[in-house]
């Protein structure tokens, strides 16, 4: 081994150089602004915008590769995300409370019309119908409103229910007696403002909340 580095020495050769010194060339003239032009204009011709020659399309955009579709957001994942995104109000981390890229759910919840831009954000479509659980007449029900006010209403309804069984204030209950939240159909549904009614309710065990709650699309 060391007559094979001396005769090398002798010779005047460095191995390493001439083993990772084509690669290292390659990489160090490498034009990537001439590749990115290219690419850009391979796109153009093709009738494709800027974004989508880069892979990166507009929400309203196609993918330009037809090899790669996106993988459609189970509902269950895209459920969550319009829920996180409701409340944080930030669809990077709706996104990521989904476990998907924020890019892939932008393009789920506009192509099905649940989302929309306001000022620099995107928000959930306060028209959309939802599908949300209340105490009405002694009975837990599901029912689906169609406008966000009555959404509202059935949500602050729910919240003093939860917090009359927390602190047994009747007071908090109050508010909602003799009113009733109407559903798509026409339909109005009065709250349930009894305490034992809401407490036998709750004892039995329902669905909870965010297992019922949902954003029709």
């Amino acid at each position: 081994m060391q007559e094979v580095i001396r005769t090398s020495e002798m010779l005047g050769v460095n191995c390493s150089t001439r083993t990772r010194g084509p690669q290292a060339v390659s990489r160090k003239h490498r034009d990537y602004a001439s590749e990115y032009r290219r690419r850009i204009q391979r796109g153009s011709a093709k009738g494709l915008s800027r974004s989508q020659a880069r892979g990166h399309p507009k929400a309203t955009e196609a993918l330009a590769s037809p090899k790669r579709p996106a993988r459609p957001i189970s509902d269950e994942k895209l459920q969550r995300a319009l829920r996180a995104l409701r409340q944080e109000k930030n669809l990077a981390k709706a996104a990521r409370s989904a476990g998907v890229s924020t890019e892939r759910l932008r393009h789920a919840a506009v192509n099905k019309g649940a989302i929309t831009k306001h000022g620099r954000r995107w928000i959930v479509r306060p028209d959309l119908p939802r599908r949300m659980p209340l105490y009405s007449r002694g009975r837990e029900i599901a029912i689906i409103v169609g406008d966000f006010d009555t959404a509202s209403l059935v949500g602050r309804y729910m919240s003093a229910v939860g917090q009359f069984l927390t602190t047994n204030n009747r007071a908090l209950l109050m508010p909602f007696t003799g009113q009733s939240a109407t559903d798509v159909k026409g339909k109005a549904h009065p709250f349930e403002t009894n305490p034992n009614s809401i407490y036998r309710l709750a004892t039995a065990g329902g669905d909870v909340f965010e297992q019922v709650y949902r954003i029709i699309v």
